[in-house]
């Protein structure tokens, strides 16, 4: 094959993310992302504890609301990790 028959790649070499870049960014977003629920299932639980305190209800309209996004964040939490 001569020299001049020869393509350039389409990227040089540190222009395009390689595969495992790629992977490591993705992975680097859900890890990121995963802390991010966590802290949010924590404050609303104890957003939920203290609004349960102040109710002593857990019937009470705000502790349902409170109660029903907490569920809502674990369930896309347990889909993440899983």
């Amino acid at each position: 094959m001569s020299a001049a028959s020869f393509q350039k790649p389409r990227y040089e070499q540190g222009d395009a993310p390689s595969r495992v870049q790629r992977n490591a960014q993705a992975f680097g977003a859900m890890a990121e992302r995963e802390l991010f629920l966590q802290e949010e299932i924590r404050v609303l639980r104890a957003q939920m504890e203290e609004t349960f305190g102040r109710e002593q209800s857990f019937t009470a309209a705000t502790v349902v609301e409170i109660s029903s996004r907490l569920d809502l964040k674990i369930n896309e939490y347990m889909l993440l990790v899983r």
